[in-house]
């Protein structure tokens, strides 16, 4: 993107920054979530830093799991969208219950994220987040499925 947000993507922004951040997340790249072109940079989004009960996990390319993350991006028909990843196993490794599917929500009609339909999901998300054991993440990814 050669210009920056509009006024509408960028009060769409700042938004979602306070809810996420009054939860306990943060902000990745960029410091000023105002600055950040979301939908474009593929590395701007917010992280939830207690997934894995906060403890520090080394990133190893397709092998480590994610942590709880959000960011804005495009949907299948090109329209910019707000996305969801709960923690856990990347691209359908190891079992349902560890695997990770991106939720979608398209913008309400005045062009808003409706943190009222988030914020239940991440009432379920956050402590699973929390709880995650990332050792018992990689044993099922690399060890088969897991049963629980």
């Amino acid at each position: 993107m050669t210009t920056p947000p509009t006024d509408q993507a960028l009060d769409r922004q700042l938004r979602v920054h306070e809810f996420l951040t009054a939860r306990g997340w943060t902000l990745d790249g960029d410091s000023d979530p105002g600055a950040a072109w979301f939908a474009n940079d593929p590395r701007a989004g917010w992280r939830y830093p207690a997934s894995y009960g906060g403890i520090a996990v080394n990133d190893v390319a397709d092998t480590t799991p994610v942590p709880l993350q959000a960011y804005f991006t495009f949907g299948e028909d090109g329209e910019e969208v707000f996305t969801l990843v709960p923690a856990g196993n990347l691209r359908g490794n190891g079992c349902a219950e560890h695997d990770t599917t991106e939720r979608f929500f398209t913008f309400t009609a005045d062009g808003a994220v409706d943190l009222d339909e988030i914020a239940p999901l991440l009432e379920t998300w956050e402590p699973r987040a929390r709880a995650l054991d990332p050792r018992a993440l990689i044993e099922c990814r690399y060890f088969g499925p897991c049963t629980d």
